[in-house]
């Protein structure tokens, strides 16, 4: 495959990916970016935080990157590493029936409480 093809497919990968994280209704806000590493495969960088309309930007993020593993009869596999794991996850999104239970916030609000009271002690953080 040349180069502009293989770009303009992990567009399309980022976009499909992104509108499909869209559509689990998190309760975090979140931004996306295609990532490179020359020894991996693209990826797609996820930043969730819960800014308010008191303190719209954030002071504490999580970060999350997601690799593509493929597709089967509409259902999407990705595999997931949420910083500070070791361990990736393997999620499974139906495209055709979202219930909106596909990626387990549980992980996500431990990571992100973790960051806020490292924040509260003054401590330095990633």
């Amino acid at each position: 495959m040349d180069v502009e093809k293989q770009i303009e497919l992990n567009r399309e990968i980022h976009k499909e990916m992104s509108d499909l994280f869209f559509k689990l209704k998190l309760s975090y806000k979140f931004t996306s970016a295609l990532m490179f590493k020359e020894t991996r495969s693209p990826f797609v960088r996820f930043l969730f935080s819960k800014p308010t309309k008191e303190r719209p930007v954030p002071e504490v993020v999580v970060a999350a990157d997601v690799r593509p593993l493929g597709l089967s009869e509409g259902i999407h596999k990705y595999s997931i590493l949420v910083e500070g794991q070791r361990y990736s996850r393997v999620i499974s999104i139906d495209s055709n029936n979202i219930r909106g239970d596909e990626l387990n916030e549980a992980l996500l609000n431990k990571v992100y409480d973790q960051k806020v009271a490292v924040k509260a002690q003054g401590l330095p953080s990633a």
